[in-house]
């Protein structure tokens, strides 16, 4: 029998559904938190504060899954996350619906956006708390890899034929029925994607989802070696790229003067670099181990938010050829960081009290995410006004933006060798009575 064949080798059943609901699940997204919603926003006066602030709802909101992980033992995973998916179409409708209602002021409809946001990402902050424990729990350490970089490949994917059919859409003049067109294609691909959750085997007996559900008090976890040198390693990581997606996209349409379907198709480079990253990582992982990618990731980070330095400081032209190359080269570390941490993340986290590990690591990295968009949109509003000449780089407020980036990125690449490469290190045994209290409450 071939290595391929071996049973501990194979996809798990099931596993093309995981891809089909990344697929869809990745469109819905793109379209309602990345760059439509972003230029809609826009449109509409919002500041950078307030794209800030909308770009951080998605992290900030995942807070909830510390709530969520005292249920999922009792309802299973497929239930909880099919529950939470399908509620929050409803707020995609609304969001659709914000451009067509007619007679209200710029300001209102801002309003309407936002909270249609708050509540997708309340009801999506909630659910979310099942899909890592599901996905470890379906998934063999030893295709994990595999796994990942497939499932990233299906999502990257649907990113890019949501920025590729948006652009299409607000091609020339942008009106409201254009935009309400692109959030209609997030609410048919949000539906979709429930027909693929509904799919997918729950794969968790009595005993496991015990285990899984297994309370275990914060500062124990927090002492665990593995997860805390990882959990502050990928949350100063967040803080790095929280905001490069809105700020980037700002500073084209801003300062730049790019047009959106422009905008679009650029940032779809991004993840046409994602999908070489994967094809890249992706089938050395499980040999190599996640360690050496995440290095070669940050790197390659650090010269792309280099490049948006020299961009904005005047030394590079914002050429057209030049911001797609940067997009897609961002793409490439983005995915290859993004597979390799996922990786490095389900085989740090012990399977007692798991639920409530993958909540907490969520959480807490998830607020760095959130923060980063807030603060640094409050930084360049109060830098807006301000420009300094030095040795030839006009230093604006975005340009001090993208050098800060840069500088923190090369930081957080000398974090990696600190990391726990495989399964859970026994240094620090979780405690006797987490096996007591299988069904308490994190406290």
């Amino acid at each position: 029998m071939t290595r391929a064949a071996r049973p501990g080798h194979r996809f798990p059943p099931g596993s093309l559904n995981f891809n089909g609901f990344s697929f869809f699940n990745a469109v819905t997204f793109q379209i309602v938190l990345g760059a439509p919603v972003i230029l809609y926003a826009k449109s509409l006066g919002a500041s950078s504060l307030v794209l800030g602030t909308i770009a951080s709802l998605t992290p900030l909101l995942s807070i909830l899954q510390l709530v969520a992980a005292r249920f999922l033992h009792r309802t299973g995973y497929r239930r909880f996350a099919l529950t939470g998916w399908g509620v929050r179409t409803l707020f995609v409708l609304l969001l659709t619906a914000v451009p067509l209602l007619p007679g209200l002021a710029a300001e209102m409809r801002l309003v309407l956006v936002a909270v249609a946001l708050f509540c997708f990402n309340l009801v999506r902050g909630f659910a979310a708390g099942a899909w890592l424990p599901w996905l470890t729990a379906l998934v063999p350490e030893t295709v994990r890899g595999r796994f990942l970089s497939r499932d990233n490949a299906f999502m990257h994917v649907g990113c890019l034929v949501a920025l590729l059919v948006s652009a299409w859409v607000m091609a020339g003049t942008v009106e409201a029925v254009e935009y309400a067109g692109v959030f209609a294609i997030g609410l048919a691909s949000a539906l979709v994607s429930l027909w693929f959750i509904a799919r997918i085997p729950d794969a968790q007996s009595p005993e496991e989802r015990r285990n899984s559900g297994a309370a275990v008090p914060w500062a124990a976890m927090l002492r665990h070696p593995p997860f805390a040198r990882l959990l502050w390693f990928t949350t100063f990581y967040m803080t790095v790229i929280g905001s490069l997606g809105v700020f980037t996209v700002e500073f084209l349409a801003g300062r730049e003067k790019y047009a959106e379907g422009m905008i679009l198709l650029l940032n779809g480079l991004s993840f046409a670099g994602a999908l070489a990253g994967l094809a890249w990582a992706g089938p050395h992982l499980d040999a190599t181990g996640s360690k050496p990618w995440l290095g070669r990731a940050l790197l390659l980070f650090a010269a792309v938010i280099a490049g948006w330095f020299l961009l904005a400081a005047g030394v590079w032209p914002a050429a057209e050829w030049l911001v797609g190359l940067l997009n897609f080269a961002g793409g490439l570390a983005g995915a290859v960081f993004g597979v390799a941490n996922t990786r490095i993340v389900m085989g740090s986290i012990p399977a007692m009290g798991r639920n409530h590990f993958f909540a907490l690591f969520t959480v807490i990295s998830s607020l760095g995410l959130g923060a980063a968009p807030i603060l640094w949109g409050a930084l360049l509003d109060a830098l807006r006004s301000r420009e300094v000449t030095l040795g030839g780089l006009n230093l604006d407020h975005y340009a001090v933006y993208f050098g800060a980036l840069a500088v923190l990125a090369l930081f957080d690449r000398l974090l990696v060798g600190r990391l726990h490469e495989g399964g859970p290190a026994p240094a620090a045994p979780l405690p006797a009575a987490v096996e007591a209290r299988p069904v308490a409450p994190v406290e």
